[in-house]
């Protein structure tokens, strides 16, 4: 799928972290194998957030929304769609949006809804949400996030690579700002064996398929995407993709034959945080490289699925906002029957 969408704006993004930092590295020279030491090291990873206590992805993704619409000054009255890109679900049913909806206060007439999406989910919610707005021409909030890291004891070589964050981005639909969405979308499920998890919580992942997925299909789509639609190089300000790991993230920028110095990188503090990657490294890369004003982004989304997926857009850097480092968890799950870990 690709296309084009016309007058969407993003008027602001936050993320938020756990509080709690787990070291891999200090993790693998104390308990780790030779093996899982040579993975932090290709991989990158050092650092990773990771949730505690019965703290999930939706209070972080909550906690981001709020802050959003308080920076940007929208009344929750306003907000027409809101979208929980996840696969970390506060309950099995119904969509965690419904009890999110509830903590923000949203209005009855907003549509809300899960998208069961990994680590392209904020390209696809971008799609989803700017091809609804195109319709109604109203304003969105996309929230993703993930909570499924792991620390102590429980932790083997793939959970090393895994974070915990969240994120929300206000959307609009908006016809005096001249901006459109350029996109482009695949999906092949049958190589959806080469990374899942089953009915039992057992998760899988053939390594070294996912990274050849990378370093061709993601590698080839960048490239295709900036033919087809006729985006140079020096039209490109950033690029930020998912945080696999840096060394799948340098492959594909390196098979692309993209100019390193704009690749934005953020999993070696806090992991891959699968949905929440994208626009946890804007924020991050905000705050570090002092970004102000509007720049033109590639992001792009790979993963799980398998899908991968690439848009282009004009952002506004200067709201983009901090990162949020919350352990706060919201007082309602005494109505699903919740019980909160000690």
């Amino acid at each position: 799928m690709k296309g084009v969408i016309s007058n969407i704006q993003i008027r602001g993004i936050v993320s938020a972290v756990p509080k709690n930092i787990f070291d891999n590295e200090k993790y693998v020279n104390e308990k780790g194998s030779r093996k899982m030491k040579k993975q932090i090291k290709l991989t990158g990873i050092k650092k990773r957030r990771v949730t505690v206590g019965g703290q999930d992805a939706a209070d972080l993704a909550t906690v981001a929304a709020e802050q959003l619409l308080k920076n940007i000054g929208w009344k929750t009255e306003e907000v027409d769609i809101m979208i929980f890109v996840t696969q970390s679900s506060f309950i099995q049913r119904p969509s965690t949006a419904f009890v999110i909806q509830d903590r923000l206060g949203l209005k009855k007439e907003c549509m809300v809804f899960d998208i069961n999406q990994g680590c392209a989910g904020y390209v696809v919610g971008m799609i989803t949400i700017a091809s609804l707005l195109s319709q109604i021409k109203g304003k969105a909030l996309l929230l993703v996030g993930e909570s499924h890291a792991m620390e102590g004891d429980n932790v083997d070589g793939d959970a090393l690579l895994e974070g915990d964050g969240a994120s929300a981005t206000a959307i609009e639909y908006n016809e005096k700002f001249n901006s459109k969405i350029t996109y482009m979308n695949y999906c092949d499920g049958s190589r959806a064996n080469l990374l899942y998890m089953n009915n039992q919580g057992r998760g899988f992942m053939d390594g070294n398929a996912v990274l050849l997925f990378g370093l061709s299909e993601v590698a080839t789509l960048v490239r295709d995407f900036m033919k087809e639609n006729s985006i140079r190089e020096q039209q490109i300000d950033y690029y930020a993709f998912h945080q696999a790991q840096k060394m799948i993230v340098d492959g594909i920028a390196q098979e692309a034959r993209l100019e390193t110095e704009k690749v934005l990188y953020s999993s070696d503090e806090f992991g891959n945080a699968s949905s929440a990657s994208v626009p946890i490294t804007l924020c991050k890369a905000k705050e570090d490289r002092h970004i102000v004003g509007y720049k033109n982004i590639l992001m792009c989304g790979y993963g799980i699925g398998l899908t991968w997926g690439a848009l282009y857009i004009q952002v506004n850097c200067d709201l983009i906002y901090p990162i949020i480092e919350t352990d706060y968890m919201y007082n309602d799950r005494d109505k699903f029957n919740i019980i909160k870990e000690k």
